[in-house]
C-alpha cells in the first residue's frame, strides 16, 4: 500500500504541468479493537479462486475462499502460526517497507504486520485494502489498512521513514515521515495508515500518520487500480 501512495505521487507529477497536491487520508480516531478475519472485496474479480495472506518465503498464513463477486472473510493465523514470525515493531514495520525506530511500552511484545493478500484465481496480482479520491484539481485523499499482530498490550509510538517506497515506485527520492501512535490490544489489530504528499514539478514533498481504527469491510484494489482513482484513466 505505500507502494500505492508512491505510484500516486508518480502518477500526479506526469498527468500535468500545474503543481499539484494530493492529501493522502485523515487518521481515523477511533481505539484499537482486535480483530480475528477480515470481510473484504476484490475488486474486479471474476469467477471462482481464492485469497491468501502470505509469510515469508510465501508462506500460507491463512487462506479463504473468494465468491463470485469477489466477496470474501479471511480467519487471521493466531499465535502458534505466528510466534515463529514475531519480531520487534521497528522490525515489522520495516517489513512493510518503512524504517526507523518505534519505542515499545512492552519491550517483550512480539510483532508481526502486513498490507497486502495474494488472489488466487480471476487475478495474481496483489491487493491492497486502499482507496483514492481527488477531491479537486490540486488534492484528494488515501487510506489503506494495515494490520498488525502484537503478542501482549503495548502502546507504540516513534516515527518511520517510508522514502524508500516512493523511491523505488515513482523515482522520486524524498523523505516520508509516518508518525505511529497505535495502543495495540494483544491479538490481530486494524491500522490506518495515511499520507499527505504535495508533488510539483521541482519534486515531491510527503508526510503522515499510523493509527488504530476500527475495522470494516473495505475494496481490495491493486496499486494500479488505486491510481487510476486519482487519474480518472
Amino acid at each position: 500500500m505505500k507502494r500505492t501512495a508512491a505510484l500516486i505521487a508518480g502518477a500526479l507529477l506526469l498527468a500535468g504541468c500545474a503543481p499539484r497536491t494530493v492529501s493522502l487520508g485523515a487518521t481515523p480516531a477511533a481505539p484499537a479493537q482486535p480483530v480475528t478475519q477480515i470481510p473484504g472485496d476484490i475488486s474486479r474479480w471474476s469467477g471462482t479462486g481464492s485469497v491468501a495472506l502470505t509469510g515469508p518465503g510465501g508462506q500460507v498464513l491463512a487462506r479463504a475462499e473468494v465468491a463470485p463477486d469477489g466477496r470474501f472473510s479471511l480467519p487471521l493465523p493466531g499465535e502458534a502460526a505466528l510466534t515463529p514470525l514475531l519480531r520487534s515493531p521497528s522490525d515489522a514495520l520495516s517489513g512493510l517497507g518503512c524504517t526507523g525506530s518505534v519505542l515499545s511500552s512492552d519491550a517483550g511484545a512480539g510483532s508481526y504486520a502486513f498490507l497486502g493478500l495474494t488472489p488466487q484465481g480471476s487475478q495474481a496480482a496483489t491487493v491492497f485494502a486502499a482507496q483514492a479520491e481527488r477531491t479537486s484539481f490540486a488534492s484528494g485523499t488515501f487510506s489503506g489498512r494495515v494490520y498488525l499482530y502484537v503478542s501482549r498490550p503495548t502502546r507504540l509510538s516513534g516515527t518511520v521513514d517510508c522514502g524508500q517506497v516512493v523511491q523505488d515506485f515513482a523515482g522520486v527520492g524524498t523523505a516520508v515521515p509516518v508518525t505511529v501512535d497505535v495502543t495495540a490490544q494483544p491479538g490481530w489489530n486494524a491500522l490506518e495508515l495515511g499520507v499527505n504528499v504535495r508533488a510539483s514539478l521541482g519534486g515531491v514533498s510527503a508526510g503522515g500518520s499510523l493509527s488504530a481504527v476500527a475495522d470494516a469491510e473495505r475494496v481490495w484494489r491493486t496499486p494500479e487500480e488505486v491510481v487510476q482513482q486519482v487519474t480518472g484513466s
